[in-house]
């Protein structure tokens, strides 16, 4: 996927120097909420590394998107079927001009050229290559490397990040930064022998002695909880239909066995990235919903 360079927002520099508004204060725009399991910090990471940046700018119309997708999913609604194309897509849910430039002009006055800006064929990121000194100094952070302690992997990252205060509403996130691959890629695991599926050998299901000597019910919500007290707590009265033409997509264990029970027969889609063979990270699941995320000049990096 191409990658849009700003001459456009050249074009459009009486705005951007409009849009400038007086310096501000900077205020912490994430921090990550806790230290991650079996990693420790091994060092400073080196000022000279370059980074490959990548800022995510606040969307538009996120708040129709229920509204949307009922509208395309529900066999009832005049726009059943209907989906949007990707230049639909695009358009509809683009940051608005005055977030692109607000980012963009944030960049340049910290002495980053505007030549080595990059703006995502979705409109929704701006890419930059940049060393760990320039971002230190721009984010208020410090980069550190981060070591397993069981597989000596190694991978970058701060504990918290901050951005001027009038630009902190056009900003989504910014990565990388706070966001962690927790689970490392193990050497002991032997990708052919091993019983995909099978309950983590450190972490299985929790066994308990304790035997359940009543009837199920309503009246035992408060001790358990089963289908049918999520049913009556949550109001849940409706059978799927269509269920050959949709699917209902799902992430994490827990809520993928309520979401079989509470939806059936309606087929399930699992949505995961990683498992305990192979390490992942938001990267992935990003790159999996927007093809350009991970591309950039025209090149893609397999495993990004």
């Amino acid at each position: 996927m191409m990658h849009l360079t700003f001459a456009f927002v050249s074009l459009l520099a009486t705005s951007l120097a409009a849009l400038s508004p007086p310096a501000s204060h900077h205020v912490v725009h994430e921090t990550r909420a806790a230290d991650p399991i079996d990693w420790q910090i091994a060092r400073r990471l080196e000022h000279d590394k370059v980074l490959p940046m990548r800022f995510g700018l606040r969307q538009q119309n996120l708040h129709r998107i229920e509204e949307m997708l009922l509208a395309v999913s529900h066999p009832e609604s005049p726009s059943y079927g209907q989906h949007l194309t990707p230049s639909e897509v695009v358009e509809t849910f683009a940051p608005s001009g005055d977030t692109i430039a607000a980012v963009a002009n944030w960049l340049t006055d910290a002495g980053i050229s505007r030549e080595r800006l990059r703006l995502s064929i979705s409109k929704g990121w701006i890419d930059l290559n940049a060393t760990v000194e320039e971002m230190e100094d721009l984010l208020k952070a410090e980069y550190h490397v981060y070591s397993h302690l069981e597989t000596g992997d190694e991978q970058i990252g701060c504990t918290s990040y901050s951005v001027p205060a009038h630009v902190q509403p056009h900003v989504e996130l910014i990565k990388p930064t706070v966001h962690f691959r927790h689970r490392s890629v193990s050497n002991r695991f032997n990708k052919r022998g091993m019983n995909l599926g099978a309950p983590s050998v450190a972490q299985g299901p929790k066994l308990s002695t304790k035997k359940i000597d009543k009837a199920l019910s309503l009246s035992t919500c408060d001790e358990f909880t089963t289908l049918d007290c999520l049913h009556a707590l949550y109001s849940v009265n409706y059978t799927p239909v269509s269920t050959d033409k949709n699917s209902y997509g799902i992430e994490s264990d827990l809520d993928l066995e309520y979401a079989m029970g509470l939806t059936n027969p309606q087929p399930i889609t699992l949505l995961q990235t990683g498992d305990i063979v192979e390490g992942a990270s938001f990267n992935n699941w990003l790159d999996a919903v927007d093809g350009s995320y991970c591309t950039f000049e025209g090149g893609d990096v397999p495993g990004q």
